[in-house]
């Protein structure tokens, strides 16, 4: 859990030493952190004006070819590289230290979302990041706070996937808005089992799922104690496609208050009904 203090402790610390290593405003945090730490360097990049790339795989970082302008931004990856075959003699070092420049594709992709970019993140696994603007950010977790009815200080599993829309957007934020205590997986990707048992043993108010999570949910058994937990439980489903009516009613049933938010891709923005 995370909350508090404790939580803007990390974050201020975490963009001092980013800077300290070098990174400058609109600069790109690609991290691949889970846990709390995901919740750190989101916060850290708003914090510090740069921009938040989540992903799973550091190969994406070098797919296409690179901006060759000297002046282009450059993408630092802030943790261990694992399983990557470095050049002879190159240091092992962290990757914070490691400046890359900015791939054609990424910067194309934060061009359609204005000079105020602060985060890049999957509309959906197969598709490439689409850039989120600063004032899109601002205005969903106001809305999210005021529309969605999220009790402050109240308790949140963050179980969308870390480098998803849904997990940036309508997981991270409505806990930052509402000053929720978050139940933070060392998963990027929660199973449902692990759903499931996250809901039994902290009885969380609220909580974000991605369409395929939400579906493998409703499939996945849970004792009586778990199904109480989660009849007190506020869901919303966040995905790019529509959600099936029938896997609408069986939730309704199934929790106490359930949403539906559409992330449009192709604007960085998103819609709740």
């Amino acid at each position: 859990m995370v909350a508090g203090a404790s939580l803007l402790e990390h974050v201020r610390f975490r963009v001092a030493a980013l800077q300290r290593s070098g990174m400058r405003r609109d600069d790109i945090l690609a991290s691949d952190a889970v846990g709390i730490g995901r919740v750190v360097d989101a916060l850290a990049t708003v914090m510090g004006g740069f921009v938040y790339w989540p992903y799973s795989d550091h190969r994406r970082i070098s797919e296409g070819p690179l901006v060759t302008d000297s002046g282009a931004p450059l993408v630092w990856r802030p943790n261990p590289l694992v399983g990557v075959n470095l050049a002879p003699g190159m240091p092992h070092e962290p990757p914070a230290a490691l400046p890359m420049r900015l791939s054609v594709r990424l910067l194309n992709a934060m061009a359609n979302a204005g000079p105020q970019v602060r985060a890049l993140a999957d509309a959906r696994a197969d598709a490439p990041p689409f850039a989120i603007n600063s004032q899109t950010i601002g205005r969903l977790g106001a809305t999210l706070r005021r529309r969605l009815g999220i009790k402050r200080q109240s308790l949140r599993f963050c179980a969308a996937p870390a480098e998803s829309a849904a997990g940036i957007l309508l997981d991270i934020l409505p806990a930052i808005a509402a000053r929720q205590v978050m139940v933070v997986p060392n998963e990027p990707d929660p199973s449902s089992t692990t759903i499931v048992r996250a809901i039994g043993r902290y009885h969380p108010d609220s909580m974000t799922l991605t369409l395929a999570q939400a579906t493998a949910l409703v499939d996945t058994p849970a004792d009586e104690h778990t199904m109480t937990a989660m009849r007190q439980l506020h869901l919303l489903i966040a995905d790019t496609c529509p959600v099936p009516l029938p896997l609408r009613e069986r939730l309704t049933t199934m929790v106490g208050r359930l949403d539906i938010a559409y992330i449009l891709a192709e604007s960085g923005d998103a819609y709740l009904l």
